[in-house]
């Protein structure tokens, strides 16, 4: 018995090892910013709006979910939606976007998120001018809205948030 013990500690053993041997060896997921190849704008834009389509996927999901199956009320859902969708939207910008390394994580999650409340109130204002003063249509007014935060979200993400070392300095 005692033996069957022993051999099973030791088969674990050896399996634990072999794992974080393999982590240990294993290269880095993303490559180093000296390893990075120049890239111009256009592929990030790209890049930015397709890997975009999860947040807003994020957005949608939680506000319909919260708000029409769990019946809380739309404010409160829609704000949940909005902070979920912003920290998505962040860590797929920082991570899948621009690439961006730093040691700085907080303090550019904290740039993002007021960056996203400055592009927030471009689009209610947006929607106060398009809606209620020039009596346009919600849902194309909310379509202009939308691609002004866009633009302004990709501008402060890369020029301001995600810019690179040599842009910085």
């Amino acid at each position: 018995m005692e033996n069957n013990t022993h051999k099973e500690n030791s088969t674990l053993t050896q399996v634990v090892d072999d794992v974080a041997a393999g982590i240990n060896d294993a290269a880095p997921t993303f490559t180093t910013e000296e390893e990075l190849e120049p890239e111009g704008n256009g592929k990030q834009a790209v890049r930015y709006l397709l890997w975009g389509i999860i947040s807003v996927i994020v957005n949608f999901g939680t506000f319909f979910l919260l708000f029409k199956a769990f019946h809380l009320n739309y404010q409160f859902a829609n704000i949940v939606a909005w902070l979920l969708s912003v920290q998505t939207g962040f860590w797929i910008d920082r991570v899948i976007v621009f690439h961006h390394k730093s040691n700085t994580a907080f303090r550019e999650m904290m740039a993002f998120y007021a960056t996203r409340i400055i592009t927030y109130l471009i689009e209610t204002a947006a929607l106060w001018i398009g809606i209620s003063l020039l009596s346009a249509d919600g849902g194309v007014t909310k379509v202009f809205g939308q691609i002004l935060a866009i633009i302004g979200n990709y501008i402060f993400s890369k020029f301001f948030i995600f810019r690179s070392k040599s842009v910085a300095k």
